[in-house]
């Protein structure tokens, strides 16, 4: 493994345990701070592959999104 692989696996891990963490505290808040965490998280995810000039997360979410309001709004 090179150094830049080296450095990626760290970012990796860091982000992975500052999320973990960081949805601990959120549950513990409540389930409206929950829900607040996941949809910043995922709208990070869509944004970072707009950036990328790929659309598809960004769709994949609205529809996932558009889905869950059908289910529930009745």
């Amino acid at each position: 493994m090179n150094a830049a692989q080296r450095a990626a696996q760290v970012r990796l891990k860091n982000q992975a345990e500052h999320y973990n963490a960081a949805q601990a505290k959120a549950a513990e808040r409540g389930p409206m701070e929950l829900i607040t965490f996941w949809t910043n998280v995922n709208r990070k995810l869509a944004k970072d592959a707009l950036e990328d000039g790929d659309r598809s997360v960004a769709d994949k979410l609205a529809s996932h999104l558009n889905d869950f309001f059908r289910a529930h709004a009745q």
